[in-house]
């Protein structure tokens, strides 16, 4: 499992948390059910990479094209109109979680509610079953990785949710790869990197899982994360990221969808 190449993971293995404009209207839901949740509506979008980008992205970056075999070829893709959260889900959201159905709370925490100065920050340190249990109670489930992909690209597949070019302040990435440089941020903390539909922070910060899996016992997990060090690595298309769905990693967040009535 990685939400990096094969190198940052070696750099990870002992890595601890660190405390540390779209031409598509945003529809940000109003009802209580779907507070905070940004409509994406129905139609086709592109999902993947064509060849030719694949070989593009894999010569500058410095990887085999091999590395993006997974999302090529490019296609259109349709999905049902769907609400999805407008942020990762929150270590004061899942602590409120914790509290209602009697959950563990997470261990980096340290106490039973997260510190203060992390509460805003995407929990990390929960395991797919751990995900699906807080969307389960919140009356949401986890996306797809076509949902996923869609509310972070566009139906144009931009690139990065913020448009075909790297923005190195749009997100939360580790450019030296260097695990105890950073951590992960405030949810809010990159507004320039709003995708399309106004969804925020999907790319770097915490990976997020998805409910569908590339294999037995597996999910994907999008978006790479906060000690992500290639770009390339943090693009919504990128499939690479796939990790056993048991695994509770520093370096995974979630956030949830619900279908339109």
């Amino acid at each position: 499992m990685r939400c990096y190449s094969r190198r940052e993971w070696m750099i990870a293995a002992g890595a601890s948390i660190a405390v540390a404009s779209s031409p598509i209207a945003t529809v940000e839901a109003k009802d209580a059910s779907t507070h905070d949740m940004i409509l994406v509506p129905a139609g086709p979008f592109l999902m993947g990479t064509t060849e030719a980008q694949a070989r593009d992205l894999a010569g500058r970056y410095g990887h085999h094209v091999s590395w993006l075999s997974g999302e090529v070829p490019q296609h259109r893709r349709k999905v049902p109109t769907f609400f999805i959260d407008k942020y990762p889900a929150t270590n004061r959201q899942f602590s409120a979680f914790c509290n209602a159905t009697g959950s563990p709370p997470c261990r980096h925490w340290g106490a039973a509610e997260p510190p203060e100065a992390i509460a805003d920050h995407p929990v990390v340190m929960v395991d797919k079953a751990g995900a699906e249990a807080y969307a389960k109670w919140a009356g949401k489930h986890l996306p797809t990785g076509a949902e996923w992909e869609k509310a972070a690209r566009g139906p144009d597949g931009l690139l990065y949710p913020w448009g075909n070019e790297f923005d190195p302040t749009a997100c939360q990435w580790d450019p030296g790869g260097d695990p105890n440089a950073l951590g992960t941020t405030s949810v809010s903390a990159h507004p320039t990197g709003a995708s399309p539909y106004g969804v925020m922070d999907m790319a770097g910060n915490a990976a997020e899982w998805c409910s569908d899996s590339p294999g037995p016992g597996a999910s994907f997990i999008k978006g790479g994360c906060w000690l992500t060090a290639s770009p390339l690595n943090l693009r919504p298309a990128a499939r690479n990221m796939s990790g056993f769905a048991n695994n509770s990693s520093m370096f995974y967040g979630f956030r949830c969808v619900k279908e339109v009535s």
